[in-house]
């Protein structure tokens, strides 16, 4: 049987022979899914939001690209750098803008605004302060330094905030006192209506706020100066607002730790000479030899004076003999002068100058420490006969004429007195005489030798008020000055009262006060001079002696 050959091949399908000749199909290409690209970030720090003129502040691109990198920077003045430094000498705002690109080439912008402005320059100032200064000050920013000279004085230092009329003293400042490792600090004094401008700097939690007074009277600011050295104390006033007003006064302690003291060396040797050794300011060991009977008044570093030799000799503890200085006093309200004049007849026409000099220009000079009070400067300020101090002294004089008349010129006895007013804390006697004939003194031919007036008040007077010297803790708290007068007996009667003071003819060290820095003498005084002709002139040696004692009139 004959086979036909279709051409349907279909039909071909059938048999197991079955061949496609069609050719495959040729495989379609499909490209990945298109991805978006994540666009970069940029933001801009600022070295300085708030700078002054002409200063560098440095503008910093911070840029990241999460799904790629950054490959440029261009800034608004062209710069392709990731910083850039800018200023201006003028007061402006300027806004700083960059442009960051990506590897897919999209792009992100920042800017910011720096705001220059005009700057009170900057300038820590430092300023020195001397005891008893006060000082205002006025608006400044930042700090103020002030080195309070106190010197070798020991203590309480202290900073007293004073109250000036009209003043506005609110603004917060913090007060630091400093000496050698020590520091004292008040945190800041001001009122609380400025802590929101101080809340951006972190500031607010430290301050001290409430009452505006915080900086006027009734605050005080103290710290212990326990060394002699270093002399400076340092104050140091920090703000971070402009200060408006505060006022100040330094005060200083009295007590200094004494590098020399007077002593009276004597030798007592009777089968040869007495050899003593000390040690000066300068730490020089000295050697002197006295012979029996034979004294000498030194100044010494503390309790270094020894007798060195086999043979005895006494020692005698004197005064401060402050080598380095005397120190200064702070003159104040609780101070007390008094102004004793010997009345006992000889030099009576020196009374009424001086009556008129105390109610005149001395008070004119004083009553500033007395706050203006009259009141308060009659309580403190006085002159007084010898008299009648005496007889408050010990009124049962009153009963024994003879007794009283002598006492009228027992300067040393008289100058013990004291303090009038219980709450005083400084007083000074300045005596007007001009001889102690009678008490101090025998006859003629012994007024000027001390070693015959073994009968008389001297020896006691002298005896007691050494004692009361020694037993003043308190440098400062007693000074004394005999203003010794020219008189018809002069002289004859006034080189015993020298030798009291000066050492000569036999008053050295404890047989007179040559050796106590707390008491002296001038001489010379003019008797009876007019207050209306020379109205300075008793004035003059009362504030000389003032000064001299240490305090700054």
């Amino acid at each position: 049987m004959a086979i036909r050959n279709l051409s349907d091949k279909r039909i071909n399908t059938r048999s197991p022979y079955y061949i496609d000749s069609r050719e495959a199909p040729t495989p379609v290409e499909i490209d990945d899914p298109i991805e978006e690209n994540t666009p970069p970030t940029v933001e801009i720090t600022v070295s300085k939001e708030n700078p002054c003129l002409t200063e560098t502040v440095t503008l910093t691109a911070v840029a990241t690209d999460s799904d790629g990198t950054i490959v440029g920077y261009e800034w608004t003045d062209g710069s392709t750098e990731t910083t850039l430094d800018v200023t201006s000498d003028t007061a402006q705002s300027i806004t700083y803008g960059v442009t960051v690109t990506d590897d897919d080439g999209d792009t992100a912008v920042a800017t910011i605004v720096v705001h220059w402005q005009e700057c009170v320059e900057d300038i820590v100032e430092t300023f020195d302060v001397e005891c008893g200064d006060i000082v205002y000050e006025g608006i400044f920013a930042n700090k103020r330094i002030y080195n309070l000279q106190v010197g070798d004085k020991v203590g309480d230092v202290e900073i007293e905030f004073l109250t000036e009329p009209n003043a506005v003293s609110d603004v917060p400042v913090k007060f630091t006192l400093a000496h050698d490792a020590t520091t004292v600090e008040s945190g800041y004094l001001g009122v609380s209506w400025y802590d929101y401008q101080l809340t951006g700097d972190g500031l607010a939690s430290q301050i001290a706020t409430g009452d505006p007074t915080t900086k006027a009277a009734g605050t005080t600011l103290t710290i212990n100066k326990a060394t002699a050295e270093p002399g400076v104390v340092t104050l140091t006033a920090e703000t971070y607002i402009p200060n408006d007003t505060f006022s100040f006064k330094l005060n200083c302690p009295n007590v200094r730790i004494p590098s020399t003291k007077y002593y009276t060396l004597e030798g007592t040797c009777e089968t040869g000479d007495t050899t003593f050794t000390y040690v000066n300011s300068d730490g020089d060991t000295i050697t002197v030899t006295l012979s029996l009977g034979e004294t000498l008044l030194i100044s010494a570093l503390v309790d270094t004076p020894i007798v060195t030799s086999e043979c005895p000799g006494d020692i005698t503890e004197g005064g401060d003999s402050f080598d380095d200085g005397d120190p200064e006093q702070e003159y104040d309200s609780l101070t007390e002068l008094t102004i004793v004049f010997d009345n006992s007849g000889s030099m009576n026409e020196t009374l009424l100058p001086l009556t008129q000099m105390s109610k005149g220009n001395l008070k004119e000079t004083l009553l500033k420490y007395y706050n203006n009070d009259e009141v308060e400067y009659n309580k403190r300020v006085r002159l007084i006969t010898s008299a009648d101090l005496a007889l408050e002294i010990d009124p049962s004089l009153s009963s024994n004429f003879g007794l009283y008349n002598k006492t009228k010129e027992r300067f040393l006895f008289l100058a013990q007195a004291g303090f009038r007013n219980p709450d005083s804390t400084k007083s000074a006697y300045l005596f007007f005489t001009d001889e102690v004939w009678g008490v101090y003194q025998g006859s003629q031919a012994e007024r000027s030798d001390y070693s015959i007036s073994t009968e008389l008040y001297y020896r006691v007077d002298l005896a007691s008020y050494r004692t009361y010297l020694d037993g003043i803790s308190t440098y400062g708290e007693h000074f004394m000055r005999v203003f010794n007068v020219n008189c018809d007996q002069a002289p004859t009667l006034n080189p015993f009262i020298e030798n009291i003071f000066t050492g000569a003819e036999g008053f050295t060290g404890a047989k007179g006060l040559s050796d106590r820095s707390e008491c002296s003498v001038v001489s010379n005084i003019v008797d009876g001079l007019p207050y209306s002709s020379n109205p300075t002139y008793y004035y003059d040696l009362v504030i000389q002696a003032l000064r001299d004692f240490g305090y700054k009139i």
